[in-house]
């Protein structure tokens, strides 16, 4: 009998062991269920040596909470469930005081409650050593938000985790979990995220993200530990914008606030571009490189680059080697007024160039004025690029064009309006003109008094051209004033031109991108955009 005993002494010492931890959670879980106001519901629970299964676990927070899991197995060494499904409702108020006192009430507990970092320690030494969910789901409304394979593995105090989603978009996020002693942290080290990117318009993208955290009881910070490795093969980001590829490698620095409060975020990125082509509107842009840097400060942000060239952007009118330094800095709330400095911004054009003089724009303080410089734009490049029967010439301009930004006027257009006020144009050196085509002769043929000035700019040599533009609703306003001779005329008679040109500049540019080979979605936009004027 003593022996009997004996051998049931152990036994019967765990049972009572398991008896009081099992009161003891029973009595943490009634606290936490009147707390938070949580129902639980079960089927098909089975007990054992080998721990605790459920065939369903339902547990529910009024209205707007549920969550229901199959197959649950739970014992020291092992969770396990098959589907986890977490639905979320939003609340529907129809009364706009309630919702603003609800909204009030929580902002209030965010600011008193404070996080404790320890808790995570207690979790974690509470977590069985392997977890695994086949299926998380989180649904709202009628919509399934994610679907993701959780495996957890605790090592000592440090939880390895991984999750993958279940769906066609692919991602998957690994990480190391542990408490800091020290100073009453919470780290993640190791991490790294790997995602398709299909989001936001992104049709055919990948993420690599290496990344590292701390949590504590104030602040959580999250950066990368390796350049992330960014390859978008295409993406609509909006109607006006089309991207096909970027691909680049990016940083991130992240601080948010604990509780976390919208006007307390501190975010560092910067994206090195190594190719990136696409659309905005109807323009193309081929082979931009260069660094991005984007900075979020509480309710600022601000993206600079020191060097970001362009090969090429293409308006109708092409722009090659296109170089920027500069930055935009502006308020979350309204993103569109904000402050632009450029240190540098030139392109080459015509086998010359043009450029901004160093400055700044106000956009919330318009009008703004900047000054547009021409420099030794050669004509024959133009007369090549952009033929017209019989039209050739050589010779170098250099301009200034006042430009003024004004608050736009028309509705669904710019957010802004551009005009020139006596733009001044002037030869570098002497050059030719040189006009004779069949139309030009029968002109001459039926107006005799006309004859001398054909015959004149046949073969016109000229010692100055000089000119005035000014631009104003789409129409540019050009006068130009050339002095110079035909030596085979009137023995090369000094002559002084004076030429009034006027032209709708939007419709030009559209002729000259549907002359041109441009990309289906510009020539689309063009043609809806003419449909729309017709």
């Amino acid at each position: 009998m003593a022996r009997l005993k004996k051998r049931y002494w152990i036994p019967s010492l765990i049972l009572l062991i398991i008896i009081i931890a099992s009161l003891s959670g029973w009595r943490y879980w009634l606290a936490l269920k009147d707390e938070y106001n949580l129902s639980i519901d079960w089927q098909g629970i089975n007990i054992g040596w080998d721990g605790l299964s459920f065939a369903e676990l339902n547990i529910a927070q009024q209205s707007q909470l549920s969550v229901t899991a199959s197959d649950v197995k739970i014992s020291w060494s092992q969770l396990s469930a098959k589907n986890i499904d977490i639905y979320w409702q939003k609340a529907d108020f129809t009364n706009a005081q309630a919702v603003t006192k609800i909204a009030d009430d929580q902002l209030q507990q965010l600011d008193q409650s404070t996080f404790e970092p320890s808790l995570i320690s207690t979790i974690i030494a509470w977590l069985p050593t392997n977890i695994k969910i086949e299926h998380l789901i989180l649904h709202q409304q009628d919509s399934e938000l994610f679907n993701l394979k959780v495996a957890v593995v605790k090592n000592q105090n440090t939880l390895q985790l991984n999750l993958a989603s279940n769906s066609q978009d692919t991602a998957t996020l690994a990480a190391d979990i542990s408490f800091n002693q020290s100073n009453s942290s919470v780290e993640i080290e190791n991490g790294v995220l790997i995602t398709s990117l299909s989001y936001f318009g992104i049709e055919k993208g990948r993420l690599t993200l290496p990344f590292s955290g701390v949590l504590t009881d104030k602040l959580f910070t999250l950066k990368s530990t390796d350049n992330a490795l960014v390859n978008i093969e295409k993406a609509n980001f909006s109607d006006d914008l089309i991207i096909k590829p970027l691909i680049g490698k990016l940083t991130l620095d992240a601080a948010l606030s604990i509780p976390f409060k919208a006007n307390q975020v501190n975010v560092k990125s910067t994206l090195t571009i190594n190719k990136f082509d696409g659309i905005y509107k109807a323009s193309e842009f081929k082979s931009a490189l260069g660094d991005i840097n984007l900075l979020f400060n509480n309710n600022q942000f601000t993206v600079t680059t020191s060097a970001l060239t362009i090969q090429q952007v293409n308006i109708g009118v092409i722009f090659e080697k296109v170089k920027l330094a500069g930055s935009y800095s502006a308020s979350l709330a309204a993103p569109n007024k904000g402050v632009v400095k450029w240190q540098l911004a030139q392109a080459a054009i015509f086998s010359g160039s043009v450029s901004l003089d160093k400055g700044q724009l106000n956009l919330a303080k318009l009008p703004q004025k900047f000054n547009l410089r021409l420099k030794k734009v050669q004509l024959k490049d133009i007369f090549a690029k952009y033929p017209a029967e019989g039209l050739a010439g050589e010779g170098a301009i250099d301009g200034v064009l006042p430009i003024t930004l004004l608050p736009s006027t028309k509705k669904g257009t710019a957010l802004t309006e551009v005009i020139i006020k006596n733009g001044q144009l002037v030869t570098v050196n002497e050059g030719f003109l040189r006009f004779e085509n069949s139309a030009l002769q029968n002109y001459a043929q039926a107006n005799p008094n006309m004859k001398i000035l054909t015959d004149i700019i046949k073969n016109f040599h000229y010692t100055k051209l000089s000119g005035t533009v000014n631009y104003a609703n789409e129409i540019a306003k050009l006068g130009l004033n050339i002095q110079g001779s035909n030596r085979d005329v009137e023995n090369g008679k000094a002559v002084n031109l004076n030429i009034n040109l006027e032209e709708n500049i939007a419709k030009l540019l559209i002729s000259l991108q549907l002359s041109d080979q441009i990309n289906d979605p510009i020539r689309k936009r063009i043609e809806a955009y003419l449909r729309g004027k017709s």
